[in-house]
């Protein structure tokens, strides 16, 4: 079967790896796309290096002219599609639901986020399935759910094996070091009272701990290759990495998750309500601070308390009693419309 996996966000890449690799294995022609962003390509070629992709369309900003890409992207997939004879389209999000729709291929579009509601009822309105976890309240003829996390499809025990020896190419000590992941153009609080991402590590830097980073922000990282440890992207064994820090910070809400998941605690910088997190913070392994101060005072706490081993244990038993691994689902759903 020829299915097309059309990839817009770097987690797409891994949330959809493990599927991708297991449907060549059974012999289904495998077509990537995805809209050139950021570092997504050197993503794609890196860990779908056995695979040829394909970039179509452009990333934009602003609101219109978002608009009017996709819909510019949605006729060139539109060829795409009839040119490779695809008879079925697996997506996270509306990628291009409505070139699908219009030549007739069955649309899996995967969801974790009804916040924003633009491209979350896109997706609905033309998706043959709409499939996300039932932690969000959303329901009609076209949704399916399932218990547990996006992030599950590629951090499931058995799928994911932390590997300790990544630590000492970094020169680093399990639980003696912090991970921070910053991502550029997010509004976070402690910028509104004039501090930065630098303030933050000179802070736990001076707490006598080691701080490894993850940045979007080119320009940062002159500023603090002298104070931590600036990761090169695409990072091998990432999230062994950040599996062994003592906690993390995270401002993307997507790496946030996969800290606690990890069992790692992890301090939410980003400032969006997400009702995908909400069971985490409850757990009290994801920490959501909306100042500099509170930020600090989190720091302290975790700095000072030995309590990862018990958080990690809440989240194994979640994990094992709980909540799906998330690649069985996707291969599910996409069993049920192979020919």
């Amino acid at each position: 079967m020829n299915i097309l996996f059309d990839l817009n966000h770097p987690v797409d890449v891994n949330f959809f790896k493990s599927t991708i690799l297991i449907l060549k294995e059974q012999g289904h022609r495998i077509i990537i796309t995805y809209r050139s962003r950021g570092k997504l390509q050197k993503i794609v070629d890196y860990e779908l290096s056995d695979l040829n992709s394909t970039p179509i369309g452009k990333h934009y900003k602003r609101f219109l002219s978002k608009f009017f890409g996709q819909l510019i992207r949605d006729l060139l997939m539109f060829r795409f599609q009839r040119k490779n004879k695809i008879e079925l389209s697996v997506c996270f999000g509306p990628t291009n639901a409505i070139s699908s729709w219009f030549n007739r291929i069955p649309y899996l579009a995967f969801e974790d986020d009804v916040e924003y509601k633009i491209p979350f009822y896109h997706a609905n309105i033309f998706a043959t399935r709409h499939i996300m976890p039932d932690y969000i309240n959303f329901s009609n003829k076209r949704t399916w759910k399932y218990k547990g996390f996006k992030e599950l499809a590629y951090l499931y025990p058995g799928t994911f094996r932390a590997n300790k020896n990544s630590l000492k190419k970094l020169n680093l000590i399990e639980s003696d070091y912090v991970f921070i992941r910053e991502i550029s153009n997010v509004s976070l609080n402690y910028k509104e009272e004039n501090k930065s991402i630098i303030d933050i590590v000179s802070y736990i830097v001076n707490k006598g701990k080691k701080v490894v980073i993850s940045l979007e922000d080119d320009d940062l990282k002159k500023v603090l290759e002298d104070k931590c440890i600036v990761l090169k992207e695409p990072v091998e064994d990432l999230y062994s990495i950040l599996k062994y820090a003592q906690f993390a910070l995270s401002s993307g809400d997507t790496m946030a998750r996969e800290a606690c998941l990890l069992g790692t605690p992890c301090i939410y910088t980003g400032g969006r309500e997400m009702v995908m997190n909400n069971e985490l913070i409850e757990i009290e392994i994801m920490y959501k601070e909306d100042s500099v101060e509170s930020i600090f005072e989190r720091i302290d706490l975790l700095i000072n308390n030995s309590v990862s081993q018990e958080l990690s244990n809440k989240i194994n038993v979640k994990i094992e009693n709980e909540w799906a691994d998330t690649t069985e689902v996707i291969l599910e759903h996409i069993n049920e419309f192979i020919k």
